[in-house]
């Protein structure tokens, strides 16, 4: 695979917000900009997931472009491994190990359907304009189908949580346990749009390695930003919804992050938080899975009443700082303990890969 040292930074740098998000000391005190929105909205926190899901769209053609057999097996490999992976970890982290909490959809899922289908349609077509394409049809479609097409049994369209199409759609065919009840964040509807924000990374990457330069990157983050801007008129920005506003808006953010960065990259890639950031970016998954099961030991009860959790919070709340920024003092303390085993790891060939 060729590498990018920029964008293995930019992953790096996507998997540890994406870790101090859910290791905050306490969810009920975070603060705003490290809050998911409660429905419509924007926050950093819901940049991380479209921001990943970009990444891996502009990864996979310097994994696979350029190869001359398929590797399907490969592909199909690293897509069970990571679905599986995904499976399991949200299983660990239920206070209860029973089957009926095992939930079929979540991050490392979807990233998985994602990563295949920005595979399929990769193998099936050469060029950016068939991803670009393709994404842009799933966005209008999906889009249609929100605003103007009502879900059975509904007189009218909603995009309230748990109503609508998507609402419908998971609690009619999504296996397992449905995460917020009435509806899921990475459910069975909202996964076509989080593929267009996938195919939108491989139509860059391919638009890129084909000569259109950094000026055209800019472009494209620029145009994407404001498509979704003036969508947003009409259609919310809602991650739980994964409305093409949000696809568009998250993608052009995402890609002029990334345009910034590889323009200084030549200057700041030998700085030691460069260096950190591509230790991170190679090792993601690793660092991802390191998380949950960190998160699978706080959740537990071994009094039957108080999670680890609580406790090992409980002197962040007593150094007398605002319960927000303890809060996150606390997450930057579990994500550094997190990430120090990774050079290790890395070293001794332990890293886990799909």
């Amino acid at each position: 695979m060729t590498r990018d040292g920029s964008l293995d930074a930019f992953r790096g740098l996507t998997v540890v917000l994406m870790v101090l998000v859910n290791v905050q000391g306490s969810p009920a005190h975070v603060l705003p900009w490290l809050a998911h929105a409660e429905w419509d909205g924007l926050t950093l926190a819901d940049l991380v997931f479209p921001w990943f899901l970009l990444i891996v769209g502009l990864s996979v053609p310097l994994a696979l472009d350029g190869q001359t057999s398929p590797r399907w097996p490969a592909i199909l490999r690293r897509v069970l491994v990571l679905f599986a992976l995904g499976v399991l970890l949200s299983w660990l982290i239920r206070p209860r190990f029973e089957f009926h909490d095992i939930r079929t959809s979540g991050v490392l899922q979807r990233i998985a359907l994602v990563y295949l289908g920005c595979a399929l349609l990769m193998r099936a077509a050469p060029g950016w304009r068939p991803a670009a394409g393709v994404a842009a049809l799933i966005l209008l479609a999906h889009s249609l189908l929100l605003l103007f097409v009502p879900a059975p049994g509904e007189v009218l369209p909603s995009l309230a949580p748990g109503m609508g199409w998507s609402g419908w759609f998971d609690r009619h065919f999504l296996p397992g346990r449905v995460f917020r009840g009435t509806w899921d964040p990475e459910g069975v509807l909202s996964t076509l749009p989080a593929l267009a924000s996938g195919l939108l990374g491989v139509a860059v990457m391919r638009a890129l390695r084909g000569g259109m330069g950094d000026g055209g990157l800019l472009a494209a983050g620029a145009a994407l930003l404001l498509a979704g801007l003036a969508l947003a008129l009409v259609l919310p920005v809602n991650k739980a919804l994964w409305t093409g506003s949000f696809v568009l808006v998250t993608a052009g953010l995402g890609l002029l992050f990334w345009w910034g960065l590889r323009r200084v990259w030549g200057r700041v890639g030998g700085m030691a938080v460069a260096r950190w950031l591509l230790l991170l970016g190679q090792t993601a998954l690793t660092l991802y899975v390191l998380h949950m099961l960190l998160l699978a030991v706080l959740v537990r009860k071994p009094d039957g009443v108080v999670k680890l959790w609580e406790l090992a919070f409980a002197p962040f709340a007593a150094t007398g700082l605002p319960l927000p920024w303890a809060s996150l003092l606390f997450a930057v303390v579990a994500t550094a303990l997190c990430t120090v085993p990774l050079r290790t790891m890395q070293r001794k060939g332990w890293l886990i890969r799909a």
